[in-house]
């Protein structure tokens, strides 16, 4: 409770200094950013920006457009959407400007103190990380709406807001400015591009949670979902989250529930959900939303306060690239049930049933065997955030890190004696660089703080995060006394047993680097993958045939390897027979490998494919230790048996 108190007085504080230092920097010569938006005719999806910088020097100007926004990790496009842009002084003088860049538009002041940009955004997509305006409402992403300029983003910024007559409602985890109707304020760039903007009449309910509002705004959600046992089961949410890690950090929390479409955006003090809520109208439709709406709203704490240091302050001119996304986002997947089970919403048995289908659609999708969680983050901005790709060659961050948060926690309970755990990490990760040392961590200050909470090494639940080597999750379940029970059913195509990762080799470098050294580097010049052998699966093809670990794979039946092309020959695709893997179990095929710098062929007869399914059952005599761990990992609640 001190604790809670102490932070939101902070967080008062702030919000009184920011106010403040917007209305001084409105008073003296500094340079003063105002933001004014209008939509004269939102059926035509276009929204009307002025932007007033006053306080200029120099003869030269540069306003840009961010190519990102946080929270999607993709390089996107939004500069596209502008048009009509000119430039003014203040006294309406015309100046000349040109786009200099995709996203930079330089404006010659000639020493004017005070410039006027006039420009439009066109907005027609429905989706959380781009902007939508038509007759009934808006949904304004600030990043792909307001420029900013370089060297000025840690400047105030205020944002008016003018509605058509006949819309009522704005909804923003922004600040209003005291005694100015419809106008907000943000301390900084950062905070405007975190804080979308809901317009129009949407329905607005709220609860409270140790004093501090909480906003919930619905759109499209049917009349007979029950109003009050939705805001019941979110304050229980929100008060089990708060708890985990000990602090309301925010003055208000606004729920941007939004109605049909796809995709949810978090942010420091609100959240953009997108959702079918006819899906509220069964119990498993309502239980999948809640723990939606619990993934976004823990990322106020892991990614927004918890975060690794290259995910803020960011460089809105270029992708932010971390390998730590499994941790960001995974470790939020893994914690979204973990709240929910500890708020009494989920059972254990609901918990533990969707973390073995959860395993089970890992293990089956064949990219584990080619990429590895840190890989994966370091490729998302090529890959729809994570989120899509080809699931034969790539995996998912999120699935992945969530099966990894598990691990790590049972294993810091296990290795302590269950007195400590990772919610434990996460607290000390809070209070060490949120509210200390005001940054985010290293990858290594990471593994610090898991290992210092357990008091042991973690080598092994850190290697399954960088190498794609088969996982032993029973080894870790068991930690709880819980069994790990495998059942293996017939699959079409064929088996091999390999897992590999890539490495790239720059023509002038003097030995391999892995993709995350030289694939986002500043050197355009092309680089030599090589595909490697991380693990071979005992009792398998590829170890009867004598295939090792960190064997480099060259050719595959006379094909340079990649894991497009060893996965279509085992597995069925588009191009082959339906139903029929380009290889049958008992085909043999040819794999040329090099092994210490010696080229040799080997042959190698598949077996047969074959999927997995998993649950999770309690072993019939645990230890105490198991049953202590088990108990305050998943308390049972009334409706478990």
């Amino acid at each position: 409770m001190r604790i809670v108190i102490k932070i939101r007085a902070i967080a008062l504080l702030a919000v009184v200094l920011t106010i403040s230092a917007v209305v001084a920097l409105g008073q003296s010569t500094q340079a003063m950013l105002e933001f004014t938006v209008s939509m004269p005719q939102p059926q035509n999806h276009t929204f009307h920006v002025t932007l007033r910088a006053t306080g200029m020097n120099g003869n030269i100007q540069d306003f840009k457009m961010p190519v990102w926004t946080p929270g999607y990790y993709v390089v996107g496009n939004y500069a596209r959407n502008v048009s009509s842009f000119s430039a003014e002084d203040g006294s309406g003088r015309a100046l000349p400007w040109e786009k200099v860049s995709s996203n930079t538009w330089r404006v010659a002041s000639d020493g004017e103190r005070v410039i006027v940009l006039h420009y439009d955004v066109y907005g027609d997509t429905w989706f959380a990380a781009d902007s939508y305006l038509d007759v009934d409402r808006a949904y304004l992403l600030p990043s792909g709406v307001f420029l900013y300029m370089p060297g000025m983003i840690r400047r105030p910024v205020t944002v008016k807001i003018q509605l058509p007559p006949n819309w009522k409602q704005i909804a923003t985890g922004l600040e209003p400015l005291t005694g100015k109707a419809n106008v907000f304020v943000a301390s900084n760039y950062d905070v405007l591009y975190d804080s979308p903007i809901l317009m129009g009449n949407q329905e607005r309910l709220q609860f409270d949670v140790e004093g501090v509002p909480h906003y919930v705004v619905l759109e499209d959600v049917p009349a007979s979902v029950d109003r009050t046992k939705m805001l019941a089961d979110l304050k229980r949410m929100v008060t089990s989250a708060t708890r985990l890690i000990g602090a309301v950090p925010y003055k208000h929390y606004t729920f941007l529930l939004t109605g049909h479409g796809r995709g949810g955006i978090e942010h420091l003090n609100s959240a953009s959900i997108e959702f079918d809520g006819n899906g509220l109208l069964t119990p498993k439709g309502y239980l999948g939303w809640l723990s939606y709406v619990s993934h976004e709203y823990f990322h106020n704490f892991n990614v927004k306060r918890i975060r690794p240091i290259a995910l803020g302050p960011f460089n809105y001119d270029m992708a932010n690239l971390t390998d730590m996304l499994w941790v960001s986002e995974g470790l939020t997947v893994y914690y979204q049930d973990i709240v929910l089970v500890r708020a009494g919403l989920m059972t254990r048995d609901q918990y533990l049933n969707k973390m073995a289908k959860a395993i089970a659609s890992f293990e089956n999708a064949q990219g584990h065997h080619y990429q590895s969680a840190t890989e994966s983050s370091l490729n998302t901005w090529n890959s729809s955030s994570g989120i899509g790709g080809d699931r034969n060659t790539t995996i998912s961050y999120y699935d992945d890190g969530a099966m990894l948060g598990a691990m790590l926690d049972l294993k810091i309970r296990e290795a302590s004696e269950n007195r400590k755990s990772l919610d434990d990490v996460m607290r000390g990760l809070y209070e060490t660089y949120y509210l200390q040392k005001h940054r985010g961590f290293t990858d290594a200050e990471f593994r610090q703080a898991c290992e210092s909470a357990a008091g042991a090494d973690l080598s092994e639940v850190f290697s399954y995060a960088s190498t794609t080597t088969d996982v032993n999750y029973a080894k870790y379940f068991a930690y709880a006394g819980l069994n790990l029970v495998e059942t293996k059913h017939d699959a079409p195509g064929a088996y091999l047993g390999i897992d590999t990762h890539t490495e790239e080799l720059s023509p002038d470098a003097s030995g391999p680097e892995t993709a995350s050294h030289h694939r986002w580097g500043p050197s355009n010049r092309a680089t030599e993958v090589r595909l490697v052998i991380t693990s071979i699966t005992p009792g398998s093809p590829a170890e009867a045939a004598g295939l090792r670990a960190g064997d480099e794979i060259l050719e595959v039946e006379g094909r340079k390897a990649t894991p497009q092309v060893i996965n279509d020959l085992l597995m069925p695709h588009e191009s082959s027979v339906p139903g029929v893997a380009t290889k049958q179990p008992g085909d043999k095929i040819t794999i040329r490998i090099s092994r210490s710098h010696v080229t040799q062929d080997v042959e190698v007869a598949l077996g047969k494919n074959f999927t997995r399914t998993y649950t999770l059952q309690p072993v019939n005599h645990p230890t105490a230790l198991q049953r202590d761990i088990l108990k305050s990992w998943l308390p049972t609640m009334t409706k478990d048996k």
